[in-house]
Parts: structure tokens; sequence; C-alpha cells
């Protein structure tokens, strides 16, 4: 007998805006802005920043050679979607243990690289405007903008990554028994990296730790049946507004006036509801743009004897009909939006396996996800 379940209006709550995400290359952490004229706590406390900065963008230097310091340890979880330009969307899910790192202010330091490199990259080199004679009038105007700085020599450029960024936290203590959890999210095209985190305690004596860890981002791009990662979640809450593109990093289960709230821990109490929400991307269309999929829900209970199928949902349908006149599987950007919610009073206590099967009902391509997840009383 099937479970019961809340359908595809669970997952149409993130439709709008999930494939509008910004993923733009953040600034580069490693300069920070100029000082200009400032009162004297402004500027310390910027030059405390700066020297912060410095701090986090050597450690993940050494860390590229090989050195990585760990007094503290870091958890990583990732999701994958896709989003713009074509681009990957990776929500990061860092958890801490608060018996090892205290609430209070931390640097934290986000790097890409691409897989296997062990040198930082190089900066370009700064114009040499007294080398350049070849073209008088850009000669002119070099000595121009000279002039006019006074004399300085042109900023040096940044070394660039796939990705980096760096945040300056305020860790607030978790209630009673949680970790400490940060959340980012990070725009990276797909293809094989290495991701590195890097965190700095900024009290007296603060400790350091690095975590790094291959990223192995998919190619949504194809023609290929695919799905994004399994999401599972405690709630889906509506915005009053959507999340300003500078925040979005800072909330990366945020898509357009709905945020996701996930359970990195996967532990879902009987009282609540299991909210599976994902993306499917690729159908087989017709030549009159004509799809047909189906998502099925089986779930396995693990017992002392081995996994035990428990139930399944009943078959969720993804036509041009349920989609809506309005949805364009052509487009660059276009997604089938699938989920359930589902009930839990039903699951005895204990360890499950959820097993998301997408049926293309035209190419008769499978395509199997897999997911675990614990319910507790």
């Amino acid at each position: 007998m099937p479970v019961s379940s809340r359908g595809v209006g669970v997952a149409r709550l993130f439709v709008a805006g999930a494939l509008a995400v910004a993923c733009g290359s953040v600034a580069s952490a490693q300069r920070p802005p100029a000082k200009g004229d400032q009162k004297p706590d402004a500027a310390a406390q910027q030059n405390v920043q700066s020297q912060e900065v410095q701090t986090v963008y050597h450690m993940a230097d050494a860390a590229m050679a090989g050195q990585v310091p760990s007094e503290f340890p870091i958890q990583l979880q990732t999701d994958f979607l896709k989003a713009q330009a074509g681009r990957v969307w990776v929500p990061l899910t860092l958890t801490l243990d608060p018996a090892k790192t205290a609430p209070g202010p931390l640097t934290l330091y986000l790097r890409v690289t691409p897989r296997g490199m062990t040198a930082p990259a190089v900066a370009p080199a700064a114009p040499d405007p007294a080398k350049d004679s070849k073209d008088k009038d850009k000669d002119k105007k070099r000595k121009d903008d000279k002039d006019k700085k006074g004399g300085a020599a042109p900023a040096p450029a940044a070394p660039t990554y796939p990705y980096d960024d760096v945040a300056l936290l305020e860790l607030k203590a978790p209630a009673a028994g949680q970790p400490l959890r940060i959340q980012r999210g990070i725009g990276v095209p797909s293809g094989s990296y290495d991701l590195y985190v890097v965190m700095h305690e900024r009290a007296a004596n603060g400790k350091s730790s690095v975590l790094k860890q291959p990223l192995d981002v998919p190619n949504y791009a194809g023609s290929e049946l695919m799905t994004s990662s399994i999401i599972l979640a405690e709630r889906v809450e509506q915005l009053t507004a959507p999340i300003a593109a500078d925040q979005q990093s800072e909330h990366p289960y945020a898509f357009g006036q709905t945020e996701i709230v996930v359970s990195p821990e996967r532990k879902f109490k009987k009282t609540q509801e299991l909210i599976v929400l994902f993306q499917i991307y690729n159908p087989n269309l017709t030549a009159d743009k004509k799809f047909n999929l189906e998502a099925t829900y089986t779930f396995y209970r693990q017992e002392p004897g081995g996994e035990k199928r428990f139930n399944s949902t009943e078959p969720q349908q993804f036509t041009n009909e349920t989609m809506g006149a309005a949805f364009d599987p052509t487009g660059a950007t276009s997604s089938i939006q699938a989920g359930q919610g589902i009930p839990l009073q039903s699951f005895p206590d204990g360890n499950y396996r959820l097993e998301v099967k997408v049926t293309d009902k035209q190419s008769t391509k499978v395509l199997t996800q897999n997911i675990n997840f614990t319910v507790t009383p």
C-alpha cells in the first residue's frame, strides 16, 4: 500500500527563482578595499580585517602545497543544481563541533582550484607604461593617468580562481546538543576541482583549520537525462522578498521568495513531514517538444537481518500537461521541479533508504538516485 504524500505542489514552491541564482564570480578575497580617507578607528579595523584576509589567503596557499592544518574538524555536505550561464549552483553546509570550536568571531575563506593544482595562481603582471612606446596615444594616456595618481604605479591584478570568497563571521552559540553550522553557496562551471575551506578563529590564540575536498561538479548542459541532488528538507519558508544578489551566497537554499530549510543530519521526527525536492534536466523531446517522465519514490528500512522494502508513494507524472502551458522544455535553464511531502507517522523509528527512480517513457532511459535518512521518536 502506498504511503500518503503531497505531490508536485511541494516541489513547485521553489520553482520561482530556482533557475535565476546569480553565480557570478565573487570579488577576490586577497584584495581588500582601498583605505581612502577614513577615521582612525575605521582605518584600524580595516587594517585588522586586511591582515585577517591575508592570513587565510596564505593558509590556502600553504594547503595547496600540502600543508593542511587541522586544529578542529570540519564536516562538509554539498548539493548541486543547474544555474544560469552554464554554471552549477553548489550549496555548502559546514558543520563544526562546538566542543572543539567556540562560538565567536571566525574568518571563513573558500577557494576552488582546478583538480591537482599545487601552487597558487599567479597574478597577471601590471602593465609598465615606460615599456610601451609603440603607440604614442596609449603612452600619453598612461602618462596622464600616472600623473593624476601622483606617480603611483598601477595596482597589481589579483590571482584568479574559478571561485574564491572570504567572510568575517560571528558564530552564534547553537541550541543545546546541536552543532555549529555555516551555509554558503558557490557558482562554478562543471568540472573537477579541489575545494579549500579555511577557517581561523579571530579570538586571541585562535585555532585554525583547513579542509581540502575534491569537488566534482556535474555537467547539466548536455542532452543526457540528469537530476540535481536529492534535497531532504524540514520545511519550506516563504520570504517577503527575494534575497539580494550580494547576499545569495549566505542563503544558498533561497530561490526567489522561497527558502528551503534542509536537514543536514537527515534526521526527522515521526511528527514531521519528510520533504523531498529535486530537479530533472534534459527529458527526451519529440519534434513538437512533447515529453513524458515518471518518478517513483520507494522506501527501504534497514533491519538487523538486512534491508527490507517498507513502502512507496504513487508514481508522479511529468508531461507538458502537468507542467503547464508556460513551461518551455527547450529553455537554456529549464528544469522540471519534482518532489513529495511524506508524513512520517506511519514510519517506525529507524534508518531508511529512499530510492528515487526517474523514467523517461519516450527514450526508456532510467535514472536512479538514493539517499538515506533516519526517523526518530
